[in-house]
């Protein structure tokens, strides 16, 4: 047995009953947003963990949309990563509130995946041998859509791959079934999680935003032309007052239903202000799902504040479940769709009990052959009803569109096997089970990198660009071949493969990342600027991006640009000392000159 921890106890399912609301003001919930906090606070006060440092509220005030955030602890930034988890809500007192249990959920999910001991990690061979009710391989096909393998041609491919497997409530059966944790976080990652003031409160969360990534996905790849829903047709209170504290500001708010044949509501939003876009604002594209159509939209709204700096604050925010498009040309399929409906039009599964809301989403999703499971990942001390939800068969746009177990499981044995032999060795077992497999020549590939063997990595990249991949994933390879001549410092050749990838996605800030290097290195700081420019533009998150960024502006003299790009880089970043040497020097001679 490969499991390095005593077997976790088998948990009693998560279950649900009875559920009733006493707030629905702008959301719907068994308690105020105010009791929510108090609640959320007694139980801090109780534990021995430094998880909330303030909660803090940091919009301007422009929209009158309140935006707080949840300023982390030290044990809370520990396990998540994150300085601060930001809430929504129509009233300062639910974005407070929000604020708070979005921190409750991370620092609950976040601490169950880094703690060993919540999994058994074993092979699919070993666990089936052992008669563990194991979640069907059925299941695993659907969840990458896959409708070419057989599930004996999976079985021989994962049969023997190490991976962390976790207890699961199916709540559709109400039974518990050892779900693999590796596989569905490398679809789901951090999709899922939710808290709670009660079960049912995080059940309800947690299959809302799966449903609504699933939706956005397909209207994204799929191009789908979503209806728009006629403003005239809001009729709630709250809606209608969020709505127009945007339009008073001459903010132009496309609404769209989303909710495609799954039967839940999802409202997606996008807003631009013209008279601050580009130079202070961004286009914000959302969307919101709940039982609810009206709670949808002002969820979606509401979302949009979270995001957008009130359009004049040189906000940046990191898509997500939706692209963040440049320009109104790039969503035109959303604007000018060329059919309108009413927000009644939606369908509405609401209930005054939870319960009823539970049972008619998961009647939902049972139409389209889906299922949930729930793992429950409530942390021991905190006590915060949390639950990742897994609903095998919906689609995620951050995630591959490849519609091959294979790949799936080539990702596990480059992720889960750390012993670069042994992972040679299982893909090429794989390789025998599907030889024209272009993915398993990519992950060879990636190995030979890690091995700094950059010749033979080359060999296999361009043996799977021969393997006819699919589109979506050729960026892939030629940003792993780019970079495996950059680290060869062949700089024009690997510029000459990243171009390739750009041409097929502008969107992905690695190659534009990879593109500022490689111009770097060759003396060509304009053309740096630019590529380092656009990588920060697609992932604001991104500290060494704004440090090479200024780097490059500081190459051709534009200091005051140069410091202000280090300054955010080590906001975010406080240990990029190079960053801070630029800085310093900068300053030095700023003063010199003074």
């Amino acid at each position: 047995m490969t499991r390095n921890h005593p077997r976790p106890p088998v948990p009693a399912p998560v279950t649900y009953g009875d559920c009733l609301k006493s707030y629905t003001y702008d959301q719907d919930k068994v308690c105020s947003p105010e009791e929510t906090v108090a609640r959320f606070k007694q139980k801090l006060a109780e534990v021995k963990l430094d998880i909330l440092n303030d909660v803090r509220r940091i919009d301007t005030g422009r929209l009158d949309i309140p935006v707080y955030f949840s300023v982390c602890g030290k044990d809370a930034y520990h396990t998540i990563g994150n300085k601060k988890q930001m809430g929504k809500g129509s009233t300062p007192a639910q974005s407070q509130a929000s604020a708070c249990m979005e921190l409750a959920e991370r620092f609950s999910f976040f601490s169950f995946k880094k703690n060993p001991a919540n999994f058994i990690r074993a092979t699919w061979a070993e666990l089936r041998a052992e008669g563990l009710p194991l979640l069907p391989l059925a299941r695993l096909l659907q969840s990458v859509h896959d409708e070419t393998t057989s599930e004996e041609t999976l079985e021989r491919l994962i049969a023997d791959i190490p991976i962390q497997w976790a207890w699961a409530t199916n709540l559709n059966r109400g039974e518990m079934v050892l779900a693999p944790f590796s596989w569905f976080y490398a679809i789901n990652e951090f999709n899922g999680p939710s808290a709670g003031n009660t079960y049912e409160e995080a059940i309800l969360q947690g299959i809302s935003e799966i449903v609504e990534r699933h939706v956005c996905a397909l209207v994204t790849h799929q191009r789908i032309k979503a209806p728009l829903i006629d403003h005239r047709s809001i009729s709630d209170p709250v809606a209608v007052e969020l709505l127009q504290k945007f339009t008073r500001h001459g903010i132009q708010v496309y609404l769209n239903d989303f909710t495609l044949d799954t039967g839940i509501p999802t409202v997606a939003a996008m807003a631009i202000d013209p008279s601050t876009f580009p130079e202070t604002s961004e286009i914000v594209y959302t969307a919101g799902t709940t039982p609810e159509p009206n709670k949808a939209l002002i969820r979606a709204l509401t979302e949009v504040a979270q995001l957008a700096g009130d359009f004049h604050s040189k906000a940046n925010y990191v898509a997500s479940g939706l692209p963040k498009p440049l320009s109104l040309d790039e969503v035109e399929y959303i604007v000018n769709p060329g059919r309108t409906v009413k927000l009644s039009d939606l369908p509405d599964l609401s209930d005054h009990n939870m319960k009823v809301e539970i049972e008619r989403c998961l009647a939902a999703l049972a139409r389209l052959g889906m299922e949930v499971l729930l793992i429950d990942v409530r942390h021991q001390d905190l006590q915060v009803p949390a639950i990742y939800t897994i609903v095998p068969g919906a689609h995620f746009r951050e995630r591959s569109m490849s519609k091959n177990a294979g790949l799936f499981a080539a990702k596990l044995v480059h992720e889960q096997i750390e012993d670069p032999d042994q992972q040679i060795a299982q893909l090429n077992r794989m390789g025998q089970v599907l030889p024209q497999a272009y993915f398993v020549e990519f992950y060879l590939g990636k190995n030979m990198m890690a091995l700094q063997r950059h010749r033979e990595a080359m060999a296999h990249f361009q043996r799977a660009l021969e393997l006819n991949p699919e589109g979506e994933d050729l960026p892939y390879i030629y940003s792993f071949m780019g970079d495996c001549l950059k680290d060869m410092e062949e700089y024009r050749e690997a510029i000459t493969v990243l171009r390739r990838g750009i041409e097929l996605d502008d969107e992905r800030p690695d190659l534009h990342n990879l593109l500022g290097f490689c111009h770097y290195k060759l003396a060509d700081y304009e053309t740096a600027v630019r590529h380092f420019s656009r990588s920060v533009e697609l992932n604001p998150a991104s500290a060494i991006d704004f440090a090479n960024l200024g780097v490059n502006l500081r190459k051709l003299e534009r200091h005051e640009e140069a410091a202000h790009n280090f300054q955010v880089a080590l906001t975010m970043d406080p240990s990029l000392e190079f960053a801070r040497t630029h800085l310093d020097e900068l300053f030095a001679l700023r003063q010199s000159e003074a």
